[in-house]
């Protein structure tokens, strides 16, 4: 992979630079794993494949007459070898737009991003768009990516999460404090994870199930979306406070982004998705989400670390506390000790004591006196609130929809318990017996 081959503008010579470094590093584990003449027919095929693009009939020829007669472990290890490649080139590419994005504000932080959000809301401002117009056209717009599952394309999350981890690493080389000592280390890192992934097999050996479709799609939801949600909500609200002038925390922007997923209830031809498939897809969404939202509020209790002999809180907020342990005493649940507190939650089951989501939301904005309801002297209280709105994303199932589809869509929304599985397995049983 001859860096004189790739070009790239000026402006994306850092991306030049990381797709060269990874393509040597990928080189290197082909020659180390595979042997010297892995890596020489992966260099001919990339060549004849280039020519052949150009117009070269020979070489595609040749290419053809290649790949026809290898054996399929070698077919394989090819096909593995350039799949690799190309992921961990898009990965750069992502991240190099980050670092696109962050030398614009850097270089000129007054002026937004063309095509940015800031953008977009001082485009509507200047054709005359009030705050609370635009406010309230944000308000109408509804966002819904639905997933859509296919058995053959669920990947192993052990592979999902070492794509992450290599993101994480190719976006700590964006710090320009870094020493020769830690970017060294951070590409051995890289290495590492690129080995190990080359040497573990893309799906398992059991045939793939519902179970496994629903569990990548809950990777996305809850380990990618999950996270960016209330930044994408944040960086709204910053825009509009920074376009309007109003003041910082005052303004928080209606939802607009729904997911939903087919995972798990979509019966249009797949005779394994049924009634059981959708109750238990609810309770596995049910369970994560809770899971979710118990780790955030441990996390967000080691931030708000008020006492009350310090600072004196609202009456609003006592009231709240007051309500949730006398709910919580109704479902028959002791109020935790102090070290257990900092234990790990045992997912349960069954949710039917829980109240809604609505209800059963901490009040970040029942704050202290003198502290502005979104931030003033509770530093977390902003994020946390922002963190709220990760109810909006499918790993909270919310109900279950019927489309011109054969099947259910497991649709997200603001609630926890919007719907039981039970009552989607009593339509789908009236539906069926009627039939």
């Amino acid at each position: 992979m001859n860096r004189s081959e790739i070009h790239f503008p000026p402006k994306h010579e850092p991306l030049r630079d990381d797709v060269h470094a990874l393509g040597a590093l990928i080189g290197e584990i082909l020659r180390e794993q595979g042997g010297e003449q892995l890596l020489e027919l992966v260099e001919l095929d990339r060549i004849a494949a280039i020519r052949g693009r150009a117009g070269s009939r020979e070489a595609r020829a040749e290419l053809a007459a290649c790949v026809r007669d290898r054996p399929p472990a070698l077919a394989r290890d090819l096909v593995r070898a350039f799949a690799t490649w190309f992921q961990v080139v898009n990965l750069a590419e992502q991240v190099h737009r980050i670092r696109r994005r962050r030398d614009y504000l850097l270089k000129d932080s007054q002026r937004p991003q063309p095509g940015g959000v800031e953008d977009g809301i001082a485009a509507l401002k200047a054709r005359g768009l009030s705050q609370e117009q635009l406010l309230e056209l944000i308000g109408t717009l509804s966002i819904q990516p639905v997933f859509a599952p296919h058995s053959t394309e669920a990947s192993r999350r052990t592979l999902l999460r070492k794509t992450q981890r290599i993101a994480q690493r190719l976006f700590e080389l964006l710090d320009p404090s870094l020493t020769p000592n830690e970017s060294r280390s951070i590409w051995s890192n890289i290495r590492m994870e690129l080995t190990t992934a080359w040497q573990t097999e893309e799906l398992p050996r059991e045939r793939l199930t519902v179970a496994d479709e629903r569990e990548q799609i809950l990777y996305y939801l809850v380990e990618v979306l999950y996270r960016v949600v209330p930044a994408f909500y944040e960086e709204i609200a910053q825009a509009l406070e920074k376009v309007y002038g109003a003041r910082a925390g005052t303004v928080r922007p209606p939802a607009l982004l729904h997911f939903g997923s087919w995972a798990g209830g979509d019966m249009d031809g797949n005779p394994d998705v049924h009634a059981k498939t959708i109750r238990e897809t609810l309770a596995r969404h049910h369970e994560v989400i809770l899971h979710c939202y118990f780790a955030d509020c441990q996390a967000l209790a080691q931030r708000l670390s008020q006492s009350a002999s310090r600072v004196s809180a609202s009456a609003e907020l006592g009231r709240r506390v007051e309500e949730y342990s006398s709910r919580r005493s109704a479902s028959g649940c002791a109020a935790p000790t102090r070290a257990a507190r900092t234990a790990t939650r045992t997912p349960t089951s069954s949710a039917r004591t829980l109240p809604s989501s609505r209800s059963a939301c901490v009040p970040t904005r029942a704050s202290t006196p003198g502290c502005s309801t979104w931030s003033g002297c509770c530093g977390a209280s902003r994020r946390s609130d922002f963190t709220s709105q990760r109810s909006t994303c499918a790993s909270t199932p919310a109900s279950c929809t019927r489309s011109s589809r054969r099947g259910w869509m497991i649709r997200a929304g603001s609630s926890v318990i919007a719907a039981s599985a039970a009552t989607c397995w009593r339509r789908r049983w009236r539906r069926t017996a009627g039939r």
